[in-house]
């Protein structure tokens, strides 16, 4: 069995979960008998994945040279993973829009943007434009335990 064939595999098995717990979302009364929920695009990434895996595991390919991924350049990559997982867990304290400023600021500045006010002006942008977005589509976007704390004092509002 070849590397390409074993990777393969392995993208099956988690296709596979990602499309079992892709079932398990919950789903409210409204939408539960829709066309397009909640669930739909869970089930076509899954789906996709696994005609990708069964490619992998099914297409004969060549041996597989791996030095090119000594030359890439994985600092960014690393950092990119490191800020996505940090957004993840600011998001509830931070609330959307200054959640994701920060976090396109930050990602400028990894990927090399010299210009920190135009950074700090597209990233407050971006997150600001999709939270109006969102709220126009219905969807609550909550402002964040930080902000509605700081509301909070401001109103003079005991905790």
């Amino acid at each position: 069995m070849t590397s390409a064939r074993l990777g393969g595999v392995l993208f099956l098995l988690l296709s596979g979960c990602y499309g079992y717990f892709a079932g398990t979302i919950p789903l409210d009364y409204w939408s539960a008998q829709e066309v397009f929920n909640a669930r739909s695009l869970p089930y076509a990434i899954a789906c996709a994945s696994v005609l990708c895996a069964l490619l992998l595991i099914l297409v004969p390919g060549a041996g597989t040279d791996w030095a090119f991924a000594r030359q890439l350049n994985w600092r960014p990559a690393l950092l990119l993973l490191m800020l996505m997982s940090a957004y993840g867990a600011l998001l509830e304290t931070l609330g959307f829009i200054l959640a994701t400023a920060l976090f396109l600021v930050t990602a400028f500045l990894c990927l090399g943007v010299q210009s920190i006010p135009r950074a700090a002006l597209v990233g407050l942008g971006i997150g600001l434009v999709f939270w109006l977005l969102m709220g126009q589509l219905g969807i609550y976007l909550a402002p964040g335990d930080l902000v509605e704390n700081l509301l909070a004092y401001i109103a003079g509002e005991p905790d």
